[in-house]
């Protein structure tokens, strides 16, 4: 089939589709046959009736009806393919004339597609990178670390718990004398000027001496996450059970072969340098390769439609609404506990919903224009880190989440390999952690 395109605006064209009478008769044909296989008649078998019968059975006009479908899903596609055009709706669909054998068929589709990228410089560019020097400070740091981190907890005899104490209490919470959520735990282990619980608690918990109980009132802020809680009076009854603290393993030689980082101080030492440096220098390059993508985009036009925007809008809320769902939060919940409408929240996540559209189709025509591909090779062996959690669904979900999953991987590795393309084309500007150019 023939196609002709007419560019509109705002993104739109105008696909004019012409079917050739040797392509119409194909159609009805194939839509001959297609019918023929879903009827039963006596006397013929499946597939194997005659035309005229066919058209006694179900009419002419539905045999017609079928094979303009097909010729204009077909035709369709087939522009779309030698166009290399990307719809983000569905298209607008105009008959011109009825289908008759013996004569051509046109149709006309007008739809929305991505819209063109004018692509800037992206091979050449120079980017800032930071070099990064691990400070003996900073080791000593990392290691205090690590000794924090390996303290044991031990009880001592105190009159009071003080700042930096952990204490061992249980709790019950109420408001209006009644009993709610979370409110209550047996064996609370809560470090004293921590601020992982409310200060007035805190504070009184400094007065408490061990073995004894005693009602602590709360005032929950009116911006509380929890927005059945917010702005609501509570009491705890709570009961002191022990004072601990913190005991610090020394940093000696056994300290070292403990974390299994040296035979003594000094190859700990080197091996936390060594630790910090490979995580800094990631974390560097990292950087680096958003900030190339960054600079290209920025050097790139792309118009981003309402239609484009308001989907990855609806995307992003419905993503954040599923993070929401595991920590058992509804999306009315959070907004209510953020004082923000549903409006106002969408309304901020336009930004982000554009900077997406916009990076991606920057990325996906540099793809086009280099020839960056991605082989089923590629995505199969990615796909078997998920084969296990794939087999244990049933067929019908594995299919559907198989299909999903291949996309993905599909999209994430071309998005790699471009980025991978982009960097090594990029020119590093070294520079110092305050910013300084490194000198050459």
């Amino acid at each position: 089939m023939e196609s002709n395109l007419t560019k509109l605006e705002n993104n739109r064209v105008s696909l004019e589709v012409i079917a050739s009478p040797q392509e119409v008769e194909a159609a009805v044909t194939a839509a001959c046959r297609q019918i023929g296989n879903k009827l039963s008649i006596p006397g013929f078998r499946p597939g194997r009736i005659p035309r005229h019968i066919i058209e006694q059975r179900v009419g002419r006009d539905f045999l017609y009806q079928e094979a303009m479908e097909g010729l204009v899903s077909q035709g369709y596609l087939q522009a779309l393919q030698e166009h290399k055009l990307h719809p983000v709706a569905e298209p607008e669909l105009e008959i011109e004339q009825k289908l008759e054998e013996e004569k051509e068929f046109v149709f006309k589709a007008e739809v929305e597609v991505l819209p063109e990228v004018k692509l800037g410089e992206y091979k050449g560019l120079q980017v800032k990178k930071e070099t990064v020097q691990i400070t003996d400070e900073r080791v000593e740091e990392e290691i205090r670390r690590l000794q924090q981190q390996y303290a044991e907890l031990v009880t001592v005899e105190k009159e009071k718990p003080e700042k930096g104490d952990f204490v061992l209490i249980d709790f019950d919470g109420y408001i209006d004398e009644e009993p709610f959520p979370g409110g209550a735990a047996q064996g609370f282990l809560l470090e004293i000027g921590a601020g992982r619980f409310f200060p007035e608690f805190e504070k009184e918990l400094q007065e408490m001496r061990v073995g004894e109980e005693k009602e602590i009132k709360v005032d929950f802020p009116e911006d509380l996450s929890r927005p059945d809680l917010a702005g609501k009076n509570a009491t705890f009854k709570v009961t002191l059970h022990e004072i601990k603290v913190r005991e610090l393993p020394a940093i000696d030689d056994e300290f070292a072969k403990s974390l299994r980082l040296g035979e003594n101080v000094a190859e700990l030492q080197e091996a936390v340098r060594k630790g910090l440096q490979s995580q800094a220098e990631h974390e560097a390059e990292r950087a680096f390769q958003r900030a190339v993508v960054e600079q290209v985009v920025a050097g790139s036009e792309v118009a981003v439609s309402e239609t484009l925007l308001q989907r990855e809008v609806d995307h992003l809320l419905h993503e954040f609404e599923h993070d929401l769902a595991h920590r058992g939060i509804k999306l009315e919940q959070y907004l209510e506990g953020v004082k923000k409408s549903k409006e106002e929240f969408i309304k901020e996540l336009r930004p982000t919903a554009e900077k997406k559209i916009k990076t991606e189709l920057v990325l996906f025509s540099i793809a086009d224009k280099e020839g960056i591909t991605v082989t089923e090779e590629e995505i199969n062996e990615r796909k078997e880190v998920f084969r296990l959690h794939l087999e244990k669904m049933t067929k019908r979900d594995r299919q559907r989440q198989e299909e999903l999953l291949t996309d993905g991987i599909r999209t994430n590795l071309l998005k790699e390999k471009i980025i991978h393309f982009l960097v090594e084309k990029a020119e590093p500007v070294l520079v110092e952690e305050n910013g300084k150019a490194v000198e050459k």
